[in-house]
């Protein structure tokens, strides 16, 4: 097993254990996005950047979207796959990740997920200027442009809309003081039912947090179910009251 560890590409085994799994015996989408998470902290403490030094400056790092494609063949529990991260550029306020999940000799590639970063101030919750000792260690060009993210289609409500209401727990809070970010798909995907997510698999998908969601609020998570020809796609929205948090568009196999 090769693995790259330097300033921008860092690369770390990881053991898949049953409860990162669902019904299907592969990798939830929540738990994708964990692991990807805890590469991505990997990455930044190996640069000497753990959540110590990012807090001290007074902020912390937020996910604002992603996107991604996942391979219809993807690893079960018990298998070991090479959780990967590039930083690969950024500007005054945007930083761009990219993510993969290989099998352990780098030959099937189960997931490619790009994310934009933002950094927050902890006191105020609002966005600011990344700090230079956080960003420049990885050694990441400077980019004029960032590039975006495919926006999310829209849900649409004159169309069948599927609805649940889930109430924000203290366990979905993490060490920044905000929802987790892989929560947000539980709450997106939950309401398709059990039947459809054993029968159909993620393909690609698209995800825009809006909004912070807070502890003890009341999210309403919709979606709209859709065929067009050969692609099934769905839509979805998180709210709380008439705000939306997070919208995304997700595309099955």
């Amino acid at each position: 097993m090769e693995l790259k560890q330097e300033a921008q590409i860092f690369e770390m085994p990881h053991l898949l254990t049953y409860y990162e799994c669902d019904e299907t015996g592969n990798p939830s989408m929540s738990m994708i996005l964990s692991m990807i998470s805890m590469v991505s902290d990997e990455h930044s403490m190996f640069l000497g950047m753990g959540t110590e030094e990012v807090h001290a400056t007074g902020g912390t790092w937020v996910v604002s979207g992603y996107e991604g494609h996942l391979s219809s063949k993807q690893p079960t529990f018990g298998e070991t796959v090479i959780l990967g991260t590039q930083a690969v550029s950024y500007n005054r306020f945007f930083a761009v990740r990219d993510f993969w999940i290989t099998d352990k000799e780098h030959q099937i590639e189960y997931a490619r997920i790009r994310s934009i970063f933002v950094f927050m101030n902890l006191r105020t919750r609002r966005m600011q200027s990344i700090p230079s000792a956080l960003i420049e260690p990885f050694n990441a060009p400077i980019a004029k442009r960032i590039p975006r993210l495919k926006r999310p289609q829209k849900l649409d409500e004159n169309a069948p809309v599927i609805k649940k209401d889930y109430r924000v727990r203290y366990f979905d809070l993490d060490a920044n003081h905000h929802v987790n970010n892989a929560r947000y798909f539980d709450w997106l995907l939950d309401p398709l039912g059990r039947d459809f997510l054993r029968e159909n698999q993620i393909k690609s998908f698209n995800l825009q947090y809006l909004q912070e969601v807070r502890n003890g609020e009341i999210v309403e998570s919709k979606v709209n179910k859709l065929q067009t020809n050969d692609e099934k796609v769905t839509y979805h929205q998180i709210g709380v009251g008439e705000q939306n948090d997070a919208i995304a568009e997700i595309e099955w196999y």
